[in-house]
């Protein structure tokens, strides 16, 4: 009895979103194995702060929180560098439940993804504590980082760059198997494309996810990566480490698929996707920030809503002129 009243009135039970808690877990595995257990803090601290937050708002509309605060509070805290500082943590995630969801009237509402809203806002905030330090990945041979509390506690294990920046200033491509499998320096839940391919590809096959979200936004940055590599563009260098580097596809099976903030309607998916990857093309390579997904799925939710009703005006004229040649 206690039990059932404690999820009825405390936190509302949403069997999505546990999927989705779910398919992170191999990313959380992997940011454990690669820089320490203080990962798995990080993580746990957001989770519990996220959930303290909106439990605060539902609290006075009546509601019940949801599980769905996991979800954001734990992607929030896969994208964030491993030696984060812990007030960062709290800041971010905070800021995204309260300025990306609850003002807008909670879950279902926001317009936003806010898991991205907090890191953006850290991002800018904090820009030393979120660029200046990157911990050095353990290599992937035995039991990795799980005997440490955090390779960024090593005062002489700090890389000044991720393969990405490198990728960008330097011209280097890393190895593919270094982005595939991990043991580079990155954000802590993101380094292993393969770890996120595993979360990522059951959410695809259980359907828990967009399809034509996933699909349009992957197909369209690899033919953007490669026409121009194959066009002479020194910016480039090719589909395959665009699409297994920077945690794109993690931004694409994780945060582009977010149900609320992306469009409801098949074209406005396929539009939705498209522009995540041109968006991210861009401002990878053309602007001053390394990576861009992050911009790029923030601009793609704020025409997400535009997009679905020119989709439905248009779709509504067809009619139209298919009914007025038909009666003509």
């Amino acid at each position: 009895m206690a039990q059932g009243k404690i999820e009825g009135v405390f936190l509302r039970k949403q069997t999505v979103m546990r999927r989705v808690t779910g398919a992170c877990l191999p990313c959380v595995f992997g940011g454990v194995y690669f820089f320490g257990w203080r990962v798995l803090a990080v993580a746990i601290v957001s989770c519990v702060a996220g959930l303290l937050t909106e439990y605060a708002f539902c609290r006075k509309r009546g509601e019940p929180a949801t599980e769905s605060v996991f979800v954001t509070s734990l992607i929030y805290s896969l994208i964030l560098p491993p030696g984060v500082p812990w007030h960062v943590v709290v800041i971010g995630i905070v800021f995204a439940v309260v300025f990306a969801k609850e003002v807008f009237g909670g879950f279902g509402r926001n317009i936003f993804n806010p898991a991205m809203v907090g890191r953006c806002f850290v991002y800018i905030c904090f820009p030393v504590a979120m660029t200046g330090r990157w911990p050095v990945s353990a290599p992937v041979s035995g039991i990795g980082a799980l005997g440490q509390w955090s390779t960024a506690a090593v005062a002489d294990a700090i890389t000044s760059a991720t393969p990405l920046a490198i990728m960008k200033t330097e011209g280097v491509v890393p190895e593919l198997s270094s982005l595939l499998f991990g043991g580079i320096s990155g954000t802590a839940g993101v380094t292993s494309a393969a770890l996120i391919l595993i979360g990522g590809m059951y959410l695809y096959y259980t359907k828990t996810a967009s399809r034509l979200i996933i699909l349009s936004t992957v197909i369209s940055y690899a033919v953007i990566n490669q026409f121009f590599t194959w066009m002479g563009n020194d910016t480039f260098h090719g589909a395959l480490p665009a699409l297994l580097g920077g945690g794109f596809l993690f931004g694409a099976f994780f945060m582009a698929t977010d149900p609320i903030s992306a469009p409801k309607t098949k074209q406005g998916k396929l539009i939705y996707g498209v522009m995540i990857a041109v968006f991210t093309a861009v401002i990878r390579n053309y602007s001053i920030f390394n990576g861009g997904l992050m911009f790029s799925i923030l601009l793609a939710n704020m025409f997400g809503p535009i997009t679905d009703y020119a989709v439905g005006a248009w779709g509504t004229r067809k009619k139209i002129e298919a009914a007025g040649e038909g009666s003509s």
